[in-house]
Order: C-alpha cells, then sequence, then structure tokens
C-alpha cells in the first residue's frame, strides 16, 4: 500500500493513529474493516487473537508505551517502512516522563483543518495535538478543541469503526472551519509552549535513528549552566520544589516536558540544544525571569475540582437540562470521575435531569399525539385508510416505529376513527 506520510519533516509531523485512518481511507473501508483484515493481525502476529478484536479507542498508539511500539511495527508491515516511530513519541522514551505527556483524547485546531482542506493538501493530523500541555496553535492563534461544536461530543477517541480524519467520532461532521484569532486571550506561555513542543518534535520527525539525550544528563547540563549548579536556584527559576530538580536529575524519575518547556523559556536554550548537542550559550542567551507556579500534580487537580464544581452549578441551575455524562464531556473527562469526585452535586443533577427529560418526553408525546389526530381526521374524511408507516412518516417519524408508544397512539387513533366510521354508517 502506497501512502505516505501527510508531513515527513518538520515539527508538525503526522500521528500514527491519523496515518492508519488514511490508509483505511485510501482503500475505501471502514477502519473496523481495515483494523481487523491487516492491523490486528499483524499486531498479534505469533499470538493467539482475540475473538473480540476491539478498536483501540485511547490515544496510546501515539505515545510511548506498549501500544504504540505494537502499532508501529504493524503499520511498518503493512506500509513496507521501518521509520514510523517518528509518528509516536517513542523515539522520547529516555527524554521524558511519560506521565500526562500524552492526551488520551482528540485535540484539534479546526483552522488547520479548514486550511488542509481548501489547499488542497492532504487532511491530517499533527503528533503535536497529542501533547497534552499543547492548548493553543501557534500559527492561527486559536485554542485546540476537545468539543465536537455541532453535536457536544468530547472525549473523542482516536478510532472508531466508522472514523474518518478530521470528523467528529459522534456525528461524524467535519471538524475544519474558520474561527476569529483569540490571540488576546491566550497567555504568552501557552504560545510558547506550542512553537517549543513542536521544535521538540521536529528533532524526532526524521527517517533516520536518532539518539536524543536522556533526561537526567540534560536537567544535570542546565543546571550546571544556567543555575550554578544549584538545585534550589533552578527549582525556583522553573516553578519546581528542590527535591524535584534532584529526583530529576539523579535520574529517579524522567522529567516533565513543561520542565524543558520552562527552561528554554527562561534561558533562552533551543531544543536541540537541550536533547541533541547539549551545548549552551549561557552569555549570549536571552534570559527572563518569569513566575511560574509550583510544578504540582494537585494544581491541575484543584483546578479540575473548581471547574466540576461550578459546571455542575451551572447545570442545576438551567434545570437539569444537561446529564452529568454531557457535564463530564465538557471538562474532556469520564463520567466516573464526576461521580467519584461530587456525588451528592451529580446525585442531584441526575434526578433533575431525568425529570427534565420525563417533562420533554410527555410533551414530544402530545406533540406527536396531536399531529397523529389530526392526520388521521383528514384521512378520514377523504375516506382513506392509511398504514401505521405512513401515519409515523407524515408525522416526523423515520417510518420504523420503534417506540412503544408511538405505535400505541397510532393504534388508538386508528380504533378512534374506525368507530367514528361505523357510527357514521349506522346513522
Amino acid at each position: 500500500m502506497d501512502v505516505k506520510m501527510a508531513s515527513e519533516v518538520g515539527g508538525r509531523g503526522e500521528q500514527l493513529s491519523s496515518l492508519a485512518l488514511r490508509c483505511a481511507e485510501r482503500l475505501s473501508v471502514p477502519f473496523g474493516a481495515f483494523y481487523r483484515e491487516l492491523v490486528a493481525p499483524r499486531i498479534y502476529e505469533g499470538r493467539s487473537m482475540p475473538d473480540a478484536r476491539r478498536i483501540p479507542s485511547h490515544g496510546t498508539v501515539d505515545g510511548m508505551l506498549q501500544a504504540a511500539d505494537m502499532w508501529v511495527k504493524a503499520m511498518n508491515s503493512l506500509l513496507n517502512r521501518s521509520d514510523l516511530r517518528r509518528a509516536t513519541l517513542l523515539s522520547w522514551r529516555q527524554s521524558l516522563g511519560p506521565r500526562a505527556l500524552v492526551r488520551t483524547h482528540r485535540a484539534w485546531c479546526p483552522v488547520c483543518l479548514h486550511e488542509f482542506a481548501s489547499h488542497g493538501r492532504a487532511v491530517y493530523e499533527p503528533l503535536v495535538w497529542r501533547v497534552s500541555d499543547v492548548v493553543v496553535c501557534p500559527y492561527h492563534c486559536v485554542r485546540l478543541e476537545v468539543q465536537c461544536p455541532y453535536c457536544g461530543r468530547g472525549r473523542q477517541p482516536s478510532f472508531g469503526a466508522f472514523a474518518r480524519v478530521g470528523c467528529c467520532r459522534g456525528c461524524g461532521k467535519w471538524l475544519g472551519r474558520l474561527i476569529p484569532d483569540e490571540s488576546t486571550s491566550i497567555g504568552e506561555l501557552d504560545m510558547f509552549f506550542s512553537s517549543a513542543a513542536e521544535d521538540a518534535l521536529s528533532l524526532s520527525n526524521v527517517s533516520d535513528d536518532i539518539d536524543l539525550i536522556s533526561s537526567d544528563v540534560a536537567v544535570c547540563a542546565l543546571r550546571e549552566v544556567f543555575f550554578c549548579g544549584s538545585s534550589a536556584q533552578m527549582g525556583r527559576a522553573l516553578g519546581l520544589l528542590q527535591r524535584q530538580v534532584g529526583f530529576f536529575a539523579d535520574g529517579t524519575y524522567p522529567a516533565p516536558l513543561q520542565l524543558f518547556v520552562r527552561a528554554s523559556y527562561a534561558t533562552g536554550a533551543t531544543m536541540e540544544q537541550i536533547f541533541v548537542t547539549n551545548k549552551f550559550d549561557a552569555e549570549g542567551s536571552a534570559r527572563k525571569k518569569p513566575h511560574f507556579e509550583i510544578y504540582r500534580s494537585g494544581l491541575r487537580r484543584r483546578q479540575l475540582a473548581s471547574d466540576l464544581v461550578m459546571r455542575l452549578n451551572d447545570a442545576l441551575a438551567d434545570e437539569g437540562k444537561l446529564s452529568v455524562g454531557a457535564v463530564a464531556e465538557g471538562l474532556n473527562i469520564t463520567a466516573t470521575t464526576v461521580w467519584r469526585r461530587e456525588r451528592e452535586l451529580a446525585s442531584r443533577l441526575a434526578r433533575m435531569h431525568a425529570e427534565f427529560m420525563g417533562r420533554e418526553a410527555q410533551a414530544q408525546k402530545e406533540k406527536y399525539q396531536a399531529k397523529v389526530n389530526a392526520f388521521m381526521t383528514a384521512c378520514a374524511t377523504r375516506g382513506i385508510t392509511p398504514t401505521r408507516t405512513q401515519v409515523d412518516v407524515e408525522c416526523g417519524g423515520d417510518g420504523r416505529i420503534s417506540s412503544y408508544w408511538k405505535r400505541e397512539i397510532i393504534k388508538a387513533a386508528m380504533a378512534r376513527v374506525l368507530l367514528l366510521a361505523q357510527g357514521t354508517k349506522t346513522q
């Protein structure tokens, strides 16, 4: 199969999941069939294949763990290539900490997708969109989207049985569109992080194997050159605890990408200097003294907890129009997480949403019943006896009458018209 990567060089290389979807599109088959017939046999080669070959829905296919390794081998075999590691973060195993590095669900720039299609280029999803801390597109000054603007589907998986590149996994609509510039509301550090992440990924987006400097060596070099060998000084400058810097420098834990981006921002060192050459120009570099929040996972958890309480209260104030699941999708988390963290608010919202849906269902039934009665009356005056399917179609249904209450409403209307017709004949 002759399918080339959409971007062979630079920091906007294609992610492996996007390439797999484009292969299925090239063969004009649903992705589910492509996975079962061509990918799964290569992934499970030499092992017993499970009966239920489910399509993986998470983003680790593009990451640096075992799933990415298996998919790279399978896709290399399928496309007769040997360089698809570049479409994942596997090359960064020794250089970056894997925790919270990869976004497990999709994110995209709608303007980038629009330009790919409008300029006649191959539509693809860059690997940099998988990096969890990349939240903006530096080219168009807009925030990456994680929720479909049409159906509201969030936490979108990489794959699906009928998934297509650049389309929603819920409603299937095209996600590319033009939106206003948001540069006034985007922070300088967010823009810098996105650009720095692309610079870093450009180092691994090469056809040949590349030896990136390991995490501990890179941290030690930055500490010695720019912070006088002091973990405390480096921690103060980059928003880290002294013991965290020590752990990263000793190799106890691999350092996160966030540390290296902050170091680049504060010292002026480039990603190539940090991960490839390890040669710095300490005197010529543009030094800054930014104020960073202390890098702790607790900060993210507290922010999420605050946003969650606010969204749940907003949903309650809106008379329960949103479900717990919809609130979860809006925050890019699972409904289980919502129930675990805010059980009381989630319970109230679930009850209120059930009542709201009950009222909506009753109103829908009454509206449908009024249409059926009016249509049956009109048919009776003309001496026509329609079928149930015709009644449902005329009243806004699809003709399948899958709902029990629809069948009962149509049945009652037909019986009533029949009684009226018999009464008319008797008279």
